[in-house]
Order: C-alpha cells, then sequence, then structure tokens
C-alpha cells in the first residue's frame, strides 16, 4: 500500500514537470523566430553601403580642393575629362537609383541622394564650359560680351563648389553608417529634419 502510494505521490510531481518540459519546447521555436524588421534592416545597410560604394567611385574622378585659393592654383576639375565623367555619372546613377528607392526615408538616404544630386549638379555646371571648338573658322565671329565672360569665369568654381557639397554629404552618410547603433541607421525623418531637402537636380533647371 505504502508503495503504491508513494508511486502516485511521485507521478504527481513527475507529470506537470514533463508537460512543462514539452510546453517550453513548443514555444522556443517561436520565441526566437527574427522579426520582420530584423530580418529586411541587413538588407537596407547593404543597399546602403552599395550606394556608398558606387558614390565613390564618382569621387575617385574629380578633385576636392580645401580652400578656394588651393583651386585658383590648380585650375582642374577632376582627374578624368568630362566625357569620362559624364559617362561615369549615368553608369553610377543607374546602379544608385534603383537601391535608393527601395530604401526607407531616413537622414542616411538622404545624405546618399543629396551626394547623388551634387555631383549631377555639377556635372550640368561643368557642361556649360565645356564646348567644343569649332574647327576651320566656322563659329560665330561674335565676341562674347562681358557678362558671358564673367558667366563663364565664375562656373568652375560652381562646380567645385558641387564636388565639395558631394563630399560633405558621402562623408555624412559613413558617419551614419559606422558610429550609430544598427536599429537607429534607419531612424525615418522627423520634424527636424525636413529642412533637409534633396539638392536641386540639373533637370530641375
Amino acid at each position: 500500500m505504502k508503495r503504491s502510494s508513494l508511486a502516485a505521490l511521485t507521478n504527481l510531481f513527475l507529470a506537470p514537470m514533463a508537460t512543462y518540459s514539452k510546453s517550453v519546447a513548443r514555444l522556443k521555436p517561436i520565441s526566437t523566430r527574427p522579426s520582420r524588421a530584423e530580418r529586411e534592416q541587413p538588407d537596407e545597410i547593404a543597399l546602403a553601403a552599395r550606394s556608398m560604394c558606387a558614390l565613390k567611385r564618382l569621387e575617385k574622378d574629380v578633385l576636392i580642393y580645401r580652400s578656394l585659393g588651393d583651386f585658383e592654383t590648380h585650375g582642374k576639375l577632376a582627374r578624368v575629362s568630362y566625357q569620362a565623367f559624364r559617362n561615369d555619372l549615368n553608369e553610377v546613377s543607374s546602379e544608385v537609383e534603383p537601391m535608393l528607392s527601395r530604401l526607407p526615408q531616413s537622414k542616411l538616404k538622404t545624405e546618399l541622394s543629396n551626394a547623388l544630386a551634387s555631383y549631377r549638379d555639377g556635372e550640368f555646371w561643368w557642361q556649360q564650359i565645356d564646348k567644343p571648338r569649332v574647327a576651320n573658322g566656322t563659329a560665330s565671329a561674335a565676341s562674347p560680351s562681358s557678362s558671358d565672360t564673367a558667366f563663364q569665369s565664375s562656373v568652375p568654381y560652381t562646380v567645385t563648389i558641387h564636388w565639395r557639397q558631394a563630399n560633405r554629404y558621402l562623408k555624412r552618410a559613413a558617419q551614419l553608417m559606422n558610429s550609430r547603433p544598427t536599429e537607429q541607421r534607419m531612424r525615418p525623418l522627423g520634424v527636424d529634419d525636413t529642412h533637409a531637402a534633396f539638392a536641386p537636380s540639373a533637370s530641375a533647371r
């Protein structure tokens, strides 16, 4: 009789423990399953990194001057010709635009978009002074006016300003990617960020 009572008590204590273990085993896979945001976030960071890498190709094409005096000393706008830069810009734009369209609205996306817009604006102004020379004296005999001359002389400065802006945007994007926790790198734009509008593109002129 005592043996049967002891067996009954043992079953009374062991049965709940076995049931609890089965419940934990069933719940464990559910609790460790990553959320949708956790699954998508690495893809967003990868898209931003690939966009940054593509934009860096344009940065290697151009020359970034620390001061106006440095530019006046050297006078060059880029390491490559205008046509070479334009080809690179078209190629990079075709790569970066689809990736940017997949990124959520954030400070990081704004900085990358502004960098691309600045390179486009620089190319637009560079084109204004990169006119092919007309051979065999068929060019117009009219001499350029003083206003035209002043405009032509100011354009290179405008181009270098856009190069510096693009460089600044890329540096900010790099800081956002490297210095912030992963969960904050894609922080949506708030009220304080509304002033950071995209730089105007050449097509808007």
